[in-house]
């Protein structure tokens, strides 16, 4: 098994417990709002990128969102690299918690969310919440001490 995907598989498992107990990362049912007919056809590509002031830790969140058919494909992920092994970092967007991450032995910590629609395997992700925003350009993302905002990618 490759790192990337060991580091995917360990932060999957990680997050799975603080699902259960967090209902902004439950997995709730694909629900008609998202259905292409209200939120447009429109493909939708942001980017942040954010860095620490406190340690070497920096990372990077991607959001995409898209029509397949009469459903919308929501992809959101997030990549932190040389943060302190063990610490708890918390993912808000504009200025709503969705999530914790916990960085590994080689301070790296990753979060995915996908449309259950679109998860084929654990490795995927996590069914993105329901009350999840589109992060269109100007958007905000806090993970830890850390911040950016999206652009347009």
């Amino acid at each position: 098994m490759k790192l990337s995907a060991k580091i995917v598989l360990t932060s999957a498992l990680l997050i799975a417990p603080l699902a259960m107990a967090n209902p902004y990362m439950s997995a709730v049912p694909f629900t008609s709002p998202r259905d292409a007919g209200i939120r447009g056809s429109a493909e939708v590509r942001t980017e942040a990128r954010f860095s620490s002031n406190k340690s070497l830790a920096s990372g990077k969140a991607k959001y995409r969102e898209r029509t397949r058919g009469k459903l919308i494909e929501q992809r959101f992920d997030i990549e932190v690299e040389d943060a302190n092994p063990g610490d708890s970092l918390a993912v808000f967007v504009n200025g709503n918690m969705y999530g914790t991450m916990i960085v590994n032995d080689l301070g790296v910590a990753e979060l995915q969310f996908r449309t259950a629609e679109f998860i084929d395997d654990p490795g995927d992700g996590t069914p993105i919440p329901t009350e999840f925003p589109r992060t269109n350009p100007g958007a905000t993302i806090s993970v830890g001490d850390m911040s950016g905002t999206f652009q347009a990618r």
